[in-house]
């Protein structure tokens, strides 16, 4: 496996270059790397509660320098670039998860 990646080492693995931007972001899908997929339902009317916003402590980070804006790419090695606003909650991903339902149903938070 290393020969062949020795090869191609621009190859493009589906999860990290992709399906799954990292960084902060509005909506999306929420990834489950870390543990088992875990239902986040509203705790007042059941209804599944997609993710509203995820922070991230990574920008492009994870195995792929894909996620990372063209003029940023020569830097990608600089904590500024990976992380520029430095910010860092549980292993590093906290997502916040609204009722579809009812938006004054409480909202829950979600962390990888």
């Amino acid at each position: 496996m290393a020969a062949a990646r020795a090869e191609q080492p621009e190859e493009i693995d589906y999860m990290s270059d992709l399906s799954i931007a990292p960084g902060w972001k509005v909506g999306g899908f929420a990834s489950w790397h870390l543990t088992d997929p875990a239902p986040v339902d509203c705790q007042v009317c059941g209804t599944a509660m997609p993710p509203l916003l995820t922070v991230d402590k990574w920008e492009g980070g994870g195995a792929s320098r894909g996620w990372l804006p063209l003029e940023d790419r020569d830097s990608a090695n600089d904590p500024r670039v990976l992380a520029p606003v430095d910010v860092h909650l549980g292993r590093g991903l906290m997502r916040v998860h609204t009722c579809p339902t009812d938006p004054l149903h409480p909202h829950r938070l979600s962390f990888q």
